[in-house]
């Protein structure tokens, strides 16, 4: 016997996040129960399919292959003999007990299958064949997890995330299988998931509280997970002195240092690159210097979340001239 189920699955591959409905195959069920009857008996058995087994309270969830109940679970048996001498008694026997008469609803507390054998017994003494009624009991709720298709970097107790991040919740149950996914964003409405969606995109704290329910009503603890929204990128600028800038030009010496700054407000600062004259980029590591001539540097910087800076540029002319003074006498004239 095996249990198809509904799960929410989020797969991450290159970046992008795709969710679908996919039913997979559960383990099959154990057979815990070990049932002893006569030969007679054996020759007339059968697993019921008319529901002389009904439940007086609680939920019953039938998959196409078996019943999985609930936890408040009791059953009640419904014998009849309306052509006959009427009903006797009716005989009971759960998992692997022994035979005894019927007196109201029974009620089961352990996970997993379970078995229900009864026999009608009516007022001239006939006997019914011996049925069968197996079903499930399934007490816990799904197992429920958010994942998410970008970088998440943790700082002590709070996740950071940047703007185009996609969350998505995955949920598994041993038994009846999922029902339904919900969740909501900060203190927004309950939300049935059914994609991966985008969260609240405004900078600052944020929360996703979620949960799941299986078919027979098992609703897992709502989980709630808190992350901070990192929308502002770092601001690049340069350092150099000394400088001096006349005319629009800005003029260094040959050995003048050149520092790259990259400050951000809400999250480290993960890289610096640069480039020189259009040429190959360069991750900054310390200041550096330049040849003499006219040069344009060009820089971004990148958070912890794969926040982009703008472009920062400076161009700076290095002055590696030397400078000459010319000593030339003068006489002065007698008035």
């Amino acid at each position: 016997m095996s249990k198809t189920r509904l799960l929410a699955v989020v797969f991450l591959c290159a970046g992008i996040m795709t969710a679908y409905a996919q039913k997979t195959t559960a383990p099959d069920q154990g057979n815990n129960t070990s049932v002893t009857v006569s030969s007679n008996e054996a020759a007339t058995n059968q697993v019921t399919a008319e529901k002389e087994v009904l439940a007086a309270e609680g939920l019953v969830y039938n998959d196409g292959t078996i019943d999985y109940v609930s936890p408040d679970i009791k059953f009640k048996i419904d014998a009849k003999n309306e052509e006959g001498s009427g009903v006797k008694n009716v005989y009971v026997m759960i998992d692997d007990s022994q035979f005894g008469i019927y007196d109201g609803p029974i009620s089961f507390f352990t996970d997993g299958k379970h078995m229900i054998a009864y026999k009608v017994e009516n007022n001239v003494g006939n006997v019914s064949p011996v049925k069968y009624y197996e079903f499930i009991l399934d007490k816990n709720p799904p197992k429920v997890t958010l994942t998410s298709d970008k970088k998440v970097v943790k700082i002590k107790d709070i996740s950071y995330v940047s703007s185009n991040v996609n969350y998505g919740i995955y949920a598994e149950d041993d038994y009846s299988g999922v029902k339904w996914i919900s969740y909501k964003l900060d203190d927004g409405p309950d939300t049935t998931y059914d994609k991966p969606f985008v969260p609240i995109v405004a900078d600052g704290l944020h929360k996703i509280a979620y949960k799941a329910s299986d078919n027979v009503g098992n609703v897992s603890q709502e989980q709630t997970y808190m992350f901070y929204m990192v929308l502002n990128p770092p601001t690049v600028t340069f350092s150099v002195d000394p400088v001096f800038e006349t005319n629009d030009t800005k003029y260094i010496s040959p050995s003048t240092s050149i520092k790259i700054v990259a400050t951000d407000p809400e999250i480290e600062v993960a890289n610096i690159s640069y480039t020189i004259d259009d040429g190959q980029t360069v991750d900054y590591q310390t200041p550096f210097k330049l040849k003499g001539g006219t040069h344009t540097i060009k820089s971004t910087a990148t958070d912890l979340v794969g926040n982009v800076s703008e472009e920062a540029s400076i161009t700076l002319t290095v002055d590696a001239t030397i400078p000459e003074a010319e000593l030339t006498p003068t006489k002065e004239t007698n008035k």
